[in-house]
């Protein structure tokens, strides 16, 4: 190929790279806010008449205050899921009038509490129930 065509031919593919360079540029930009850190699942034990009834897979979604807060959400994820896990364990998570149902209000409440023991305040600026499933015991 002539050096003339080769020259052609490498500016043009650079001014078709152009559009996408920009384009990338841009996602970028988007991605510069706080991206949700999802928990692992933790199972919740559901007792209505002091009897186990069901479980309640749960599966929690934190949103960092800020980008650089994301490192440190999951550098504590065990703690917290430890954390939730005795918190779900030690008073029952159920609705006073429908004990079948989580009350998603009063949990997320005492999740937050624990939550501050573990990370510092401003850290964390929500904290989501991605996912509530439950799952009746069969009898045995």
């Amino acid at each position: 190929m002539p050096p003339e065509k080769s020259r052609t031919a490498l500016l043009l593919a650079a001014a078709l790279m152009l559009p996408s360079a920009a384009s990338m540029a841009a996602e970028a930009a988007k991605d510069e806010g706080p991206t949700d850190i999802e928990l692992p699942a933790i199972l919740a034990p559901m007792v209505v008449d002091n009897r186990l009834d069901s479980y309640a897979y749960i599966v929690i979604q934190l949103t960092p205050a800020a980008r650089d807060k994301v490192f440190t959400i999951r550098e504590k994820v065990p703690f917290l899921q430890d954390a939730f896990l005795r918190e779900v364990n030690k008073t029952p998570i159920a609705k006073a009038d429908d004990p079948k149902a989580v009350d998603q209000p009063e949990l997320k409440k005492r999740l937050l509490a624990r939550l501050g023991q573990i990370l510092q305040s401003g850290t964390v600026s929500d904290l989501k129930f991605e996912q509530i499933v439950l799952t009746p015991i069969q009898p045995q």
